[in-house]
């Protein structure tokens, strides 16, 4: 495995005024009786996901805090991650199923990379399915094992969760950001729900003016004079790029001026991240004003904060930071009406929840 390094220790101060005093309280008192603590967060990978988002930002926080917190990545070769994104898109309600071969390839990993730890902690935290195994080789290295899913699981496929569950089953404890989402015979285990949260001091999220925001909007080849849409995602089907598409071409045939920003970027561990581009690419192919951009990462939030409105037209959602991110900006969205964007955005407050492409296009255009 590899760790990721971070920044180094960072102080609560900073989120004093934006969080409740009692909260920054809580986990002071909450540091200090950690304190020196040895914690691993372990997931798929480093960059590209909001997982590794989460972690860049809150590592530092815990080291902060007096806890010896690391960051570790799995490694794997292309089988392995064609297995575990299959084993994603199955979690959240796909009907084709794995193999015995596809979870012995996932057990073989997870012992790969059991045999390269080096270190004990005293809580591993694994993140989604990639490590689920990782107890079941190395029970070992940690006092305590929690597994924290990100995935929206409330209408998993019965026999991946069936599976799944099985490597669950032995952990000490398991975090959900919904109830919805935590599935049967985990009823003997802790459960917390913990729903995430973006980091406001990171630097696709700070404020910045307006015209330095438009600078980059006009950079990558919108028109800053006229106005734009935006969705800033993964390129996944679970995210419906094809349906935004839709949704935009709909609303051209009454707003010609109108303009669409596919932000997207690709995640180590995705294989499909790829395959789902070129579809974009081609279903974009002749769409007047459609702009597909990738790699901005930290210049998103330019076109958050300018965008008219944001879309995250999700199909299944474990939560959606980029809802959250655009409404701190001060942006409306208009999100698909599941999993963890339900959290974020209600009808009238903050946008709009929409279960069609239809419904999509006649809420933007409200």
């Amino acid at each position: 495995m590899i760790e990721v390094k971070n920044s180094g220790p960072q102080s609560l101060q900073p989120y004093v005024g934006l969080v409740d005093d009692w909260l920054i309280e809580e986990l002071e008192s909450l540091g200090s009786s950690l304190k020196g603590a040895r914690i691993a967060h372990i997931n798929a990978t480093s960059s590209g996901g909001g997982v590794a988002e989460i972690l860049n930002s809150i590592l530092p926080l815990y080291q902060g805090l007096g806890l010896d917190a690391s960051w570790l990545v799995l490694q794997g070769e292309d089988e392995f991650f064609d297995v575990t994104k299959r084993i994603h898109n199955c979690l959240q309600g796909a009907k084709d199923g794995l193999t015995p071969d596809d979870w012995k390839i996932h057990g073989d990993w997870n012992r790969h990379n059991a045999a390269l730890m080096t270190s004990e902690y005293d809580v591993i935290i694994v993140h989604d399915p990639q490590p689920a195994a990782l107890r079941e080789f190395a029970q070992h290295k940690a006092g305590k094992w929690i597994w924290r899913c990100h995935i929206d699981t409330s209408e998993p496929n019965e026999d991946a969760w069936r599976v799944l569950s099985g490597l669950i089953h032995e952990f000490d404890a398991a975090v959900f950001s919904l109830s919805d989402f935590v599935g049967p015979r985990l009823e003997h285990l802790p459960v917390s729900i913990i729903p995430p949260a973006i980091d406001p001091f990171i630097a696709k999220n700070k404020l910045m003016p307006k015209d330095d925001a438009m600078a980059v909007v006009a950079k990558f080849g919108l028109d800053p004079t006229r106005p734009f849409i935006s969705q800033v995602s993964r390129f996944d089907p679970w995210k419906d790029p094809l349906g935004v598409i839709e949704c935009f071409e709909l609303l051209k045939k009454s707003h010609l001026d109108l303009q669409l920003a596919m932000l997207g970027n690709f995640a180590d561990d995705d294989p499909e991240g790829q395959v789902m581009y070129e579809r974009v690419l081609e279903a974009a192919s002749g769409v007047p004003d459609l702009h597909v951009i990738t790699g901005l990462t930290d210049l998103v939030g330019a076109f958050q904060s300018q965008s008219k409105v944001i879309l995250q037209k999700s199909l299944r959602e474990g939560f959606g930071l980029t809802a959250t991110e655009a409404l701190w900006k001060g942006t409306p969205v208009v999100a698909g009406n599941v999993g963890g964007l339900r959290l974020q955005v209600t009808n009238d407050e903050g946008g709009y929840l929409v279960d069609s492409v239809e419904q999509c296009a006649e809420k933007v255009d409200y």
